[in-house]
């Protein structure tokens, strides 16, 4: 799906859902989970990866992430961007009456004019399973090249929650 913001960018979405036969409990507890989140993203191919988790008040958990990610694009990219690039993530996790989470994601590369960004909802399906949806976005300001970036960042945005959810599945 694609959204027009206006004349400074656009934004590109998709959606995604996984169901967990884990309780929402612990699926929580591994995306905020300084180890957890190390190993996996180590895992997923990033290096200098550093994880602070804080707790400002009961059901709510902040996480913040900074690592170097390997870029996946074309050579044309790579040679204006390099083959590494920076990212800052910032979670925002809020537990909800209903004992459903949701967490805000918001993900910036440094040097680049765009950011991605997901909501994930997490719903408890009775006491061992989880449902997960997540919408996924990005953004670019870049205008000459908004198009392709959005459509690289979207695809690697969404492969790396795709294996978030599979290293949750078997690692949670």
């Amino acid at each position: 799906m694609r959204c027009v913001k206006g004349l400074n960018g656009s934004m590109l979405k998709r959606q995604e859902q996984h169901e967990f036969a884990i309780p929402v409990a612990l699926v929580v507890a591994c995306w905020t989970d300084e180890a957890f989140l190390t190993s996996m993203m180590q895992a997923q191919g990033s290096r200098d990866v550093a994880v602070t988790v804080e707790r400002p008040e009961p059901g709510q958990i902040h996480v913040a992430i900074t690592r170097q990610v390997p870029v996946k694009a074309p050579a044309l990219i790579r040679s204006v961007i390099g083959s590494w690039l920076d990212l800052t993530q910032h979670d925002i996790w809020q537990q909800h009456a209903d004992g459903s989470w949701t967490a805000n994601r918001n993900a910036k590369p440094k040097g680049l004019a765009a950011e991605g960004g997901a909501q994930i909802t997490l719903t408890p399906l009775g006491d061992d399973a989880t449902r997960c949806e997540a919408q996924i976005s990005v953004s670019s300001r870049a205008p000459m090249v908004a198009d392709m970036v959005e459509k690289l960042m979207l695809e690697d945005s969404t492969k790396l929650l795709i294996e978030e959810f599979a290293w949750i599945d078997t690692h949670g």
